[in-house]
């Protein structure tokens, strides 16, 4: 009997690994076909992107540059979405959301909320850049409304942190003139 219980523990901890394995190559494919893809594109961005994309930057007392990446205002509904977005001038892991089997799915309906239901009205997706100067690539991927079609969309920003800082000082400057010629 001993031997019959040490049997089926071990199969049910063997067949555990196997799943957990399973699921870590699913992962890791889906993630290398998103790399792959996004890296094949090259930047060309997609002409017609059914909802907003904004990017803000900031910059971390460790030198490093946070960007945020925030897709939002659907026009279209969009179930299941993945996204990750690649630094051109990094290497590693990217930031990603959506590609991972044990993951919350989100959804984006036009002029609907239900966070229960992880339909959002926007998603960020934040990362570091080691340098000012960075360019990113962004896929985006969904299913239509009837969860059948898959469409995949493509955007890129080039960013310069020192370009943008440079013409924000300069326009500080500029007001601080005009408040010591009204003082005048």
């Amino acid at each position: 009997m001993r031997k019959l219980i040490l049997f089926c523990t071990l199969v049910m901890f063997i067949s555990g690994c196997s799943n957990n394995k399973k699921k870590e190559n699913d992962f890791q494919y889906t993630y290398n076909s998103f790399v792959n893809s996004i890296l094949d594109n090259n930047g060309n961005d997609t002409i017609e992107i059914p909802f907003a994309h904004h990017l803000e930057v900031t910059k971390e007392s460790s030198g490093e540059y946070r960007y945020a990446i925030t897709i939002d205002d659907a026009r279209v509904a969009m179930y299941h979405i993945q996204m990750m977005v690649v630094d051109k001038s990094a290497s590693g892991q990217y930031p990603f959301i959506g590609l991972m089997n044990d993951e919350p799915e989100y959804s984006m309906i036009p002029n609907q909320e239900n966070k229960e239901k992880n339909f959002v009205k926007g998603i960020v997706l934040e990362g570091l850049s080691a340098t000012p100067k960075f360019t990113l690539l962004i896929q985006v991927s969904w299913k239509d409304y009837a969860q059948v079609n898959t469409r995949t969309v493509f955007f890129s920003y080039v960013y310069d942190y020192d370009q943008d800082h440079k013409d924000e000082a300069k326009s500080n400057q500029s007001a601080e003139k005009e408040d010591v010629k009204d003082d005048e």
